[in-house]
């Protein structure tokens, strides 16, 4: 988080080069979440906290739909499995929607600046001035 918002760490895809969210195939045996943090390992070289859920849950009544989950990066590595093959690069919100191409992905990005915005205002105390009595 910066001062003036949150930033949003973007890869490379592998064939054309556009900015994505890490992603990748559910294997045998692993949850969702949990594949969500190795890919954002492999594909950025971050580890962190990874979501309980998936951003747009209750919009995915296709299970076979992309399921995206938050990450809140406590490390950023030097060295990482896909280094070779993508580019990594951190965005500011609006940088980050204008580098997006998905519809998908996008509307993800959006409902994580909302969901985000508003735990901070909720965590935000308010002020009221004094009534006239």
């Amino acid at each position: 988080m910066t001062s003036d918002g949150f930033e949003v760490l973007l890869v490379t895809s592998r064939r054309k080069g556009k900015w994505i969210l890490p992603k990748g195939k559910i294997e045998a045996g692993e949850t969702a979440a949990h594949r969500a943090s190795i890919e954002a390992f492999e594909e950025a070289g971050v580890r962190g906290t990874v979501a309980a859920e998936p951003l747009l849950a209750s919009s995915l009544a296709d299970p076979s739909q992309a399921q995206i989950y938050p990450l809140a990066v406590l490390e950023e590595l030097e060295l990482w499995p896909e280094m070779g093959v993508r580019q990594r690069a951190w965005f500011s919100l609006p940088e980050a929607r204008a580098r997006l191409r998905d519809a998908g992905l996008l509307r993800a990005l959006t409902a994580f600046a909302a969901t985000v915005f508003e735990d901070v205002r909720a965590a935000t105390p308010t002020t009221r001035a004094p009534t006239p009595s």
